[in-house]
């Protein structure tokens, strides 16, 4: 049997694609940052494919960056772990069909449904993080996939945007470089038709301390 320290190490679970994105605007060096706290990265495997596909017609191509990030997967698989997923698993069967059925454009598998993926399935892979657990922290963007974690009552979860782990790198580990890494995110994202940022806006409560009741 595993000791308790084993079972009590510390692990950062990436359940939302919106960190890996962001950060890799500001390069790849910026992803490793995600090692800096020098605990367990845990990343949903609806992340990575969702990081790293072919983009469809119609979507945000940014080929650039799905290779930047696909590169990062490949040269770090010692130091991430791959979390399974329901829909991450059907979404790979439907894959795999595909491509023995001759791949037709027309028949690909549709990713609208997949890609924000369900609210329950970030929930349950916060609850197996937290069987084997103490410290659990998820770095999270997705404003209804916060509200959904802030209102369990069984859990014991600390939730940090990208924002916020910049912040925490630049303060708590004594990161300089850290302090450039928001700026030249807000480069990279661009401005929309309105002229207004596409990086998230500040949240009110940011990091999120979610305690047992």
């Amino acid at each position: 049997m595993m000791n308790d320290d084993v079972y009590r190490r510390p692990r950062l679970l990436i359940p939302d694609n919106s960190p890996l994105s962001l950060l890799s605007m500001a390069g790849r060096e910026a992803l490793d940052y995600l090692f800096a706290p020098e605990v367990e990265v845990w990343i949903t495997d609806m992340v990575e494919i969702e990081a790293t596909r072919d983009p469809d017609a119609g979507d945000d191509q940014r080929t650039e960056q799905r290779r930047t990030i696909a590169e990062w997967f490949d040269n770090n698989r010692h130091r991430i772990s791959v979390m399974e997923t329901a829909v991450g698993r059907e979404y790979s069967k439907a894959m795999t069909n595909w491509r023995m059925g001759g791949s037709h454009p027309d028949l690909k598998p549709d990713w609208a449904d997949r890609g924000d993926y369900s609210l329950f399935d970030i929930l349950k892979a916060a609850e197996a993080f937290v069987e084997d657990s103490e410290a659990v922290v998820l770095l999270v963007d997705d404003r209804r996939a916060r509200a959904v974690l802030m209102q369990n009552e069984d859990l014991n979860l600390d939730i940090l945007s990208t924002r916020a782990f910049i912040s925490m790198l630049e303060h708590e580990f004594g990161i300089e470089k850290a302090a450039d890494l928001w700026p030249i995110i807000e480069i990279g994202a661009g401005v929309n038709e309105h002229g207004k940022s596409r990086v998230p806006d500040p949240l009110p409560e940011d990091p999120i301390h979610v305690r047992k009741r």
